[in-house]
């Protein structure tokens, strides 16, 4: 077992959480290798986390996921919900009665619920003997390391160095603050306070985002209901509601400019609520499908692990067309991609979400699964904690056709989220603008938009526009901790090609991030290179037993599809099966 000391924790969101859960699970044991943790938070409370804290998003924002898909912490959220008192019950906008396991809530009732788990956990690592330090209001700025004595010295604001023995790196999204507000221009939805009119003032003018993504939804969310009240549609049956604009607000308008034009799916029930790493595929089995030189190709694994699994759903869904489609040899992953996007393609996105809000309904309301959706996300997730083993063709090929339409299935806007969407379309006072956007001009008071679409260019002014489409894996320039990158502790992601011709066939933007190690050319995939355990990988790639990067935007390189608090577990899961000597299954479900 792998001896700690003094362990940091940069960062105390939700893959810190189930660190220390984790830790928690095994405190007898690590009670005797770990003699303190130090949790550092820039924000004033520790455990929430930046999309459920109320230092950055609203009480209109809402989570797309359920208590029942919530991985295990001390209690499940919607027994902790219900012990709520009623006070705090109406800050959440809940009745006790509302409360079920199926349903989703505020982000903020779970950034509340999160800061509780927190202090229960911490509560069981100190009577385990684990002394715990926590530092609010506490940003790291920097880590050095010190190769001699192999420590690491934290430096943060306000005035604070620390040295540890183990670091672990879990600080989440990190926003940059290149916002133009004088122009209107914000590089992304948070804080989304920044967004919000002063009390008594209003924004009766049009105003864009760059996305139709839940966090567009979050913007607009935020603002239809500072200008306007949603209401039951008078003989909706509960079904509907329409927008009504309060006076003088008439004039507020949003446009969303998506790429494809694509809203995202819809909520749906699902049959096994937790993501698996080998429901389809054993790990003796997957490991086998690697050719002779150890990648596991794009095409292998969607013919003899997704292929079979996908049959099987949609034959359960009652899609023999699909499962026909998918028994072609010649059907592969940009087939399959192909033809479910055709399906959820709208000559108008909201009437076809309009379209299909009964089938989700029915589909969340009686308990009736979509399996192909469900299905589709387990193979995805399985992939993500095994692209390690992709050539780096195989990761352009995931990275240009299945994730954006990965993205969009597995989006799964929640219910109540469409039908907002749908009454502000039905008011006049939404719109979706398909095309490439990219912001050409930056005015006092007004941010300009080009769109590049299949019916011409276009452009667009706005008082206020927002970029929404999250925050993408960093540059090595970008890493948050500059002492790293100097000393050569950590170094990009990259992945081998599998055919020493590739490079030359990237188009000539790419060629910056093909670079040669031992004589191979590689692809710079994105972020910081980690191995399967999330040690951190230095430039002479080697993995660090005692420095972790568990952050999401650090790891998308190696980890492309890392969404979701499904994912955090699993995250941190694998980081202390590897501390507990299990490093040769830190792919497999090696905890309990």
């Amino acid at each position: 077992m792998l001896d700690l000391k003094r362990v940091a924790i940069v960062g105390s969101g939700p893959t810190a959480l189930y660190l220390l859960k984790h830790i928690a699970n095994s405190a007898s044991d690590f009670c005797k290798q770990i003699t303190s943790i130090d949790v550092f938070e820039q924000d004033s409370r520790l455990g929430m986390g930046m999309p459920y804290s109320p230092r950055t998003t609203d009480h209109h924002n809402m989570c797309n996921i359920s208590s029942k898909e919530l991985p295990a912490l001390e209690t499940p959220f919607a027994a902790w919900l219900r012990s709520q008192d009623q006070a705090t019950l109406r800050e959440f906008g809940l009745s006790r009665d509302d409360i079920n396991e199926d349903d989703t809530y505020s982000r903020l009732a779970m950034g509340q619920y999160f800061a509780a788990q927190f202090r229960a956990i911490v509560a069981r690592l100190e009577s385990a003997g684990i002394k715990m330090v926590e530092h609010a209001e506490c940003r790291v700025v920097d880590i050095q390391v010190d190769p001699l004595q192999e420590t690491y010295t934290v430096i943060a604001d306000p005035n604070l160095e620390a040295e540890f023995d183990t670091i672990v790196i879990a600080s989440g999204h990190q926003f940059d603050a290149r916002d133009e507000p004088a122009s209107g221009y914000y590089t992304s939805p948070w804080p989304i306070q920044k967004l919000l009119p002063a009390d008594g003032q209003k924004l009766a003018f049009k105003i864009g985002t760059l996305g139709a993504s839940l966090s567009a939804f979050d913007v607009i969310s935020s603002l239809a209901h500072r200008h306007g009240t949603f209401q039951a549609r008078a003989g909706g049956g509960g079904k509907m509601i329409d927008y009504i604009p309060d006076d003088g607000c008439e004039a507020l308008q949003f446009v969303m400019h998506s790429a494809e034009g694509w809203l995202p799916h819809l909520q749906y029930e699902q049959e096994e609520p937790f993501r698996e790493l080998y429901r389809h595929v054993s790990q003796e089995d997957l490991e086998s499908l690697r050719d002779e030189s150890g990648f596991l190709r794009l095409d292998t694994y969607f013919h003899e692990v997704c292929r079979p699994a996908l049959i099987e759903a949609f034959q359960r869904d009652g899609r023999d067309d699909m499962a026909s489609q998918l028994s072609q040899p010649d059907f592969g992953i940009e087939q399959f991609a192909e033809q479910m996007t055709s399906e959820h393609e709208y000559e108008d996105a909201f009437d076809g979400m309009r379209l299909e809000l009964p089938a989700a309904r029915r589909s969340v309301q009686e308990d009736f699964p979509i399996h192909w959706k469900e299905v589709f996300d387990d193979l995805m997730y399985a992939l993500n904690f095994h692209a390690d083993w992709m050539p780096a063709e195989d990761h352009i090929r995931f990275q240009s056709c299945v994730m954006p339409f990965l993205l969009n299935v597995i989006a799964a806007m929640p219910l109540r989220a469409a039908r907002m969407l749908l009454a502000l379309r039905t008011a006049g006072m939404l719109q979706l603008v398909p095309g490439y956007a990219k912001v050409v001009s930056l005015e006092d008071g007004l941010t300009t938009v080009q769109v590049e679409g299949d019916g011409g260019n276009s452009t667009h002014q706005y008082r206020m526009f927002v970029d929404c489409t999250g925050q993408g894996s960093l540059q090595i320039e970008q890493f948050p901790f500059p002492s790293l990158v100097e000393s050569g502790t950590v170094r990009p992601a990259r992945a081998p090609f599998a055919d020493s011709s590739s490079p030359g066939k990237l188009p000539e933007h790419e060629n910056s991030r093909v670079s040669v190690d031992d004589g191979r050319p590689h692809y710079q995939t994105g972020g910081i290179d980690v191995d399967n355990c999330y040690r951190l990988i230095n430039v002479d790639g080697l993995a660090n037993s005692h420095a972790y990067d568990v952050a999401f935007p650090h790891t998308t390189g190696v980890r492309p599809y890392s969404y979701g608090l499904q994912a955090c577990e699993l995250t941190a899961r694998l980081v202390v099966s590897s501390w507990m000597g299990k490093e040769s299954s830190c792919t497999a479900d090696s905890l309990t």
